[in-house]
């Protein structure tokens, strides 16, 4: 039995906590370590997917717009070297366009970090539901509706 594939959820973070709206419009929020259910633990794990998607399509548009202002700074650098103008400011130039370079390489490197930590949340999530959504809909679906007593646990 395959289980169903994963649903994306939305999710913000604020200083209350993480907020997660599922698929079908619930919205759970989670402040630290009181992640009880199965169910909770899939929809943080596919929430945290979504704030890493969003991270890395911010860390492309911030890598997009470095490369292009360097590639501004190159035209000034042609212009300012063209016209003569003075080797402080064509310094102050070379030195602009390298940060630009270190900051598109820089966010790259985020880029491809953060998506690995996207995959792991997917990961995490699927894994979950594979390896234990079976006994956990068993559990809800069951008629019981409290724990055995202690003699049964206990039972050799």
């Amino acid at each position: 039995m395959q289980p169903n594939p994963p649903v994306p959820h939305s999710a913000t973070v604020d200083d209350k906590g993480t907020h997660v709206t599922t698929a079908a419009g619930k919205t759970r929020t989670y402040s630290g370590g009181e992640v009880m259910t199965l169910t909770q633990v899939i929809d943080l794990a596919e929430g945290s997917a979504t704030l890493c998607q969003s991270s890395t399509e911010t860390c492309l548009d911030l890598m997009d717009e470095a490369a292009e202002l360097a590639t501004d700074c190159d035209t000034l650098i042609a212009e300012i070297t063209a016209q003569g103008v003075g080797a402080n400011l064509l310094g102050k130039c070379e030195v602009l366009k390298e940060q630009l370079d270190l900051q598109a390489a820089a966010a790259k490197d985020l880029h491809d970090k953060i998506q690995g930590g996207e995959e792991a949340c997917r990961t995490a999530s699927a894994n979950a539901e594979l390896r234990h959504g079976p006994i956990f809909r068993a559990v809800a679906d069951s008629p019981l509706t409290k724990p055995a007593e202690r003699d049964f646990y206990n039972a050799r």
